[in-house]
């Protein structure tokens, strides 16, 4: 440790571990300020932490040999003095001082607290060094931690070592888990490959400890090389153990610390991703409800009707999108609609074709007959994208044929259950969806944990696709299997369950209008465009229609009219008052109010505010304008 004043002047202490890590002299130190002797791109922010008298940073102190050493610097102020504490054992406080991003902590964190600590286990061991060799994420290589006294030939030669039963002193006591001295490198059989690197560092013996887990999972190896060989003693080996359970505690942090910021950066798309939905809705909405009025208004064999129809369901894909954003942040709740799955399926297979390689070739084979099912379609595109894109990847660079196929099928109970043992099912008629592949295939043991959460077999996956897509296919009646074979390829097999589509129903706009005519409606919505469509809407279903722009207007418009007011659309975000506090005040005013919530915003999210106080309904952004008068003329009736 070392504690002297911020400028230059006196050190108040430096011990000897200390002296022997940086190689300076006291009156070396005590000829500059704290913050000359300070790596320049950790200047700033130890710099915040001096001005301010208070926290902790973490920095690089210069060395005699031109190296950085890792310190964990902490400031106090005292008589208007500012003393500082430099020290490489306390570990790294909760509450370290560091800005977002900032190299020294974001890039150097984990690595800077493994080299502390080897310099505090050479420091204990004069003439020895010490390096740490982590398991890599398959769990089969190593990879360098911390080995700054090591020569980087020897660091790289080690780099990427394979673990097993028999592979030096680190890799054999990652492999088993056990520590492991060697007391002569030169004659010992664990180091008989390993020995030209040996050489590279002139090193003869080393003794190595695994590096482990809280749950006793193994982490890595850290090990202490001598230049002769020896055996080491007790209190080497004690010392060395006890430095390896702290090393495993730093790793454990940092990755704990990672899975917090992830998570936090996910909340804040969460965030981002309901503004989107939010803004972009409002703007489909009103684009969808003027293509809605102009098809009422236009003659049914207009040939403008069609181009009205490929406005709307250009503008609904798009809502798709908004969807699946919302349910990849968390937000997403099921919208249920009938619909053929076999257009589904066949829509999503020509759009995934022109991103696939030129190589692999996709091939279809549907039922001749509609496969009517009631699901979210939404839903319903991410499954099948999951599976073709997977079934694209299973390829390589090779060549190969994706086949998907469709089909009725009358399954039994006891094919159910051999089918999906864990789930409850009941026999009667499934649409089987099946997609092959002849790519690489799948051992027993991936295709075992497939469907587990953050589980993935390919390179850099986040696992999450299967696990979703099996999450889906739950909450939808259904079940999912798969068949692979190494070197074969895969199949997978979806079942969910069939239903008859009904015929188009009469259009309820058109049925609507003679029956409303006596009803009121109050319409809170901010956006112009938006009040815009549903003004004309409601007026045109012959409803009387009062209107307000902002949260403060729409509770004036309602206290002057409430005993005349039928029903409220209450938009849930507007300027001067949102709409939580506009429906406790036009509750205040009159405690029946019917109040229909409208947002771009998920229902769930929405609708989790108002648990128990009794609204009329909720109307997610943007809405078909047959379904708004279906939920006005609901909440009325």
């Amino acid at each position: 440790m070392i504690l002297r004043n911020a400028l230059a002047g006196p050190l108040l202490r430096m011990n000897k571990d200390f002296a022997t890590a940086v190689g300076f002299t006291e009156h070396e130190l005590a000829s500059g300020s704290l913050l000359s002797w300070i790596h320049p791109e950790d200047q700033a922010l130890l710099s915040k932490v001096l001005a301010t008298g208070d926290g902790y940073a973490l920095a690089r102190h210069r060395t005699k040999g031109d190296d950085w050493l890792p310190l964990i610097f902490r400031a106090k102020v005292q008589d208007g003095q500012i003393s500082v504490l430099g020290s490489f054992d306390e570990g790294l406080p909760a509450d370290l001082s560091r800005e977002e991003g900032d190299y020294s902590y974001a890039r150097q964190a984990l690595s800077s607290t493994l080299e502390a600590m080897v310099h505090v286990v050479e420091s204990k061991n004069p003439g020895l060094r010490c390096s740490i060799l982590l398991i890599d994420e398959d769990e089969e290589h190593v990879m360098v931690g911390a080995g700054p006294s090591l020569p980087d030939k020897y660091n790289a030669a080690v780099q990427g070592l394979r673990i097993g039963p028999a592979v030096g002193s680190c890799g054999t006591a990652a492999f088993w888990s056990v520590p492991v001295v060697v007391e002569n490198i030169a004659e010992d059989p664990l180091w008989k490959d390993l020995r030209p690197a040996a050489a590279i560092a002139n090193v003869a013996s080393c003794w190595s400890v695994p590096i482990k887990a809280m749950n006793n999972n193994v982490l890595g190896a850290m090990a202490l090389y001598d230049v002769k060989p020896a055996a080491p003693t007790h209190h080497q080996m004690d010392m060395l153990e006890m430095s390896a359970r702290m090393v495993g505690l730093a790793i454990e942090r940092d990755r704990l610390e990672a899975q917090l910021r992830e998570a936090a950066k996910m909340e804040a798309l969460g965030v981002l991703a309901g503004g989107v939905a939010h803004d972009f809705n409002n703007l489909l909405a009103a684009v969808i409800g003027n293509a809605d009025l102009a098809m009422m208004t236009a003659e049914k064999e207009s040939p403008i009707v069609h181009n009205l129809e490929q406005i709307v369901n250009a503008s609904i894909t798009a809502t798709d999108l908004c969807k699946q954003m919302l349910a990849f942040t968390g937000q997403g709740v099921t919208t249920v609609e009938k619909f053929d799955l076999n257009n589904v399926v066949h829509q999503t297979g020509e759009m995934l074709r022109a991103a696939m390689p030129k190589k692999v070739n996709l091939s279809f084979k549907l039922s001749e007959s509609p496969l009517g099912i009631k699901a979210d379609k939404s839903q319903m595109r991410q499954v099948i994208m999951n599976l073709i894109t997977n079934a694209s990847e299973s390829y390589g660079n090779s060549t190969g044929t994706i086949s998907v196929g469709t089909e009725i099928h009358n399954y039994t109970k006891k094919e159910l259950d051999l089918f999906h043992p864990d789930s409850s099912l009941e026999s009667g008629q499934y649409i089987r969806i099946w997609v092959t592949d002849s790519g690489v295939g799948m051992k027993p043991e991936v295709v075992a944990k497939i469907f587990d959460p953050f589980f993935s077999a390919k390179s850099g996956g986040r696992g999450l696709g299967l696990a979703a897509v099996q999450g889906i296919l739950r909450a939808h009646r259904g079940a999912i299997s798969v068949d692979s074979t190494p070197g074969e390829g895969t199949t997978f097999v979806i079942i969910l369950p069939h239903i008859d589509l009904n015929t188009q129903e009469e259009s309820l706009a058109m049925r609507t209008a003679h029956h409303v005519t006596s009803r009121r409606i109050l319409i809170c919505e901010d956006d112009a465009l938006v009040r815009d469509v549903l003004l004309s809407a409601t007026k045109r279903a012959g409803y009387d229609v009062l209107e307000a722009a902002d949260g403060q207007e729409a509770i004036d418009v309602f206290r002057s009219n409430y005993d005349s007011i039928d029903c409220v659309l209450l938009d849930f975000n507007m300027p001067k008052l949102n709409g939580e506090e506009v429906f406790i005040e036009l509750r205040k005013i009159r405690e029946d109010a019917r109040i229909v919530l409208c947002s771009g915003f998920t229902e769930h999210e929405i609708l989790s505010r108002f648990e128990g106080s009794g609204i009329a309904g909720f109307i997610q952004k943007p809405v078909r304008i047959d379904a708004l008068l279906t939920k006005i003329n609901a909440v009325i009736q």
